[in-house]
């Protein structure tokens, strides 16, 4: 190949680069060429349409079981043949009550005598601990710092990604929380609610969930750290959870498909940390959309996406399937003194 040829295929690749990434945001350019392959995904609204998923939630209604469809999916149920491979075990660990228990062994015994169902196609867990552990150390020994493998998404606007939990660490999260909105079905504002926050449907607190913050207070404690490293006009040891209702979880599925363009906090300068716990083939559509960036986010199952509260965003709507959020709301303090006076016209109670 002669050097001519050479440069023009190189100023041609350039060229198809460039127009797929925002002109603002060149440090996304400069980061994403000279590292390994990310699996953040960004895209424009017309992006291909996706297949939908398989609907669960019909064919769990149709056999009475409509109550259980989260931990059924949190289990690793995707469609009602699934069932038929819960052992006596799983279905017990699950604390299901005596009605859909019986409703369960109906549903086995007419698929055990189905020819067409003669092989398990997935892996099915309610266990709710064991992937968070970590070694007990000795008087001497330092705690095992996470790789967080923070990428700049855009450095102009704060956007970041990194990868906050393994998929085992995921798929407990979900057993835990779907076991505890069970077990909350009938109790007014319990489990699943729509009473924390205005724009989600169905949130929960962590704390709420039995063993879901020791379980991940290592993790989120390191994150802290790392987001000084991010952000270091923060004021050092400054960092906290923004409300006694921090860290929450996010559901959407059914009616509760997304949210509309909002921002977290206009009022003060604070970080947001939004965790996917879903597998991409857990649900179509989703993502984050960024309306300065003019692209949706779209993260594989465990990586975390970091911004500041009062960066416009919604959660693109879901069009079949199930997506679950780990979010976070952090408060802090800047070490410019003007960045920690609130916006009065932006409060969440301004009359104006």
């Amino acid at each position: 190949m002669t050097p001519i040829c050479s440069k023009l295929m190189y100023l041609q690749f350039i060229l198809a680069v460039s127009l797929l990434i925002p002109t603002t945001c060149s440090a996304f350019l400069g980061g994403h060429l000279t590292r390994s392959p990310f699996r953040a995904h960004l895209s424009t609204s017309a992006s291909v349409e996706e297949v939908d998923i398989h609907d669960l939630q019909s064919e769990l209604n149709s056999e009475g079981l409509n109550l259980c469809h989260g931990i059924m999916h949190a289990s690793g149920v995707r469609e009602l043949s699934d069932i038929q491979y819960l052992t006596e075990d799983q279905i017990l660990e699950m604390g299901i009550d005596q009605f859909d228990k019986q409703n369960i062994k109906r549903v086995q015994e007419r698929l055990s005598k189905d020819s067409h169902h003669v092989h398990q196609l997935r892996e099915l867990s309610t266990k709710r601990d064991g992937a968070f552990d970590r070694k007990v150390l000795s008087r001497f020994e330092v705690e095992e710092r996470q790789d967080f493998d923070i990428r700049t998404i855009c450095s102009e606007n704060d956007v970041y990604t990194g990868q906050l939990f393994s998929i085992e660490q995921c798929e407990q999260l979900n057993r835990m929380s779907e076991h505890y909105a069970y077990k909350q079905i009938g109790t007014i504002n319990s489990g699943w609610t729509d009473q924390i926050y205005t724009l989600t449907a169905q949130h929960m607190a962590c704390k709420d969930v039995p063993g879901m913050i020791p379980s991940t207070q290592i993790i989120m404690r390191q994150l802290i750290q790392e987001l000084y490293g991010m952000f270091p006009e923060i004021v050092p040891g400054s960092i906290c959870y923004e409300n006694d209702g921090e860290p929450h979880l996010v559901k959407y599925n059914g009616k509760a498909k997304g949210t509309v363009a909002h921002t977290d906090n206009s009022e003060y300068k604070f970080i947001t940390v939004n965790a996917i716990l879903s597998g991409q083939d857990e649900y179509s559509g989703g993502g984050t959309y960024i309306t300065v960036l003019d692209k949706t986010i779209k993260l594989s199952q465990g990586q975390v996406l970091i911004h500041l509260g009062d960066l416009e965003h919604a959660g693109a709507d879901i069009k079949s399937g199930v997506r679950r959020l780990f979010i976070a709301f952090f408060a802090c303090r800047w070490k410019d003194d003007l960045l920690n006076k609130p916006i009065l016209e932006n409060a969440r109670d301004y009359e104006g």
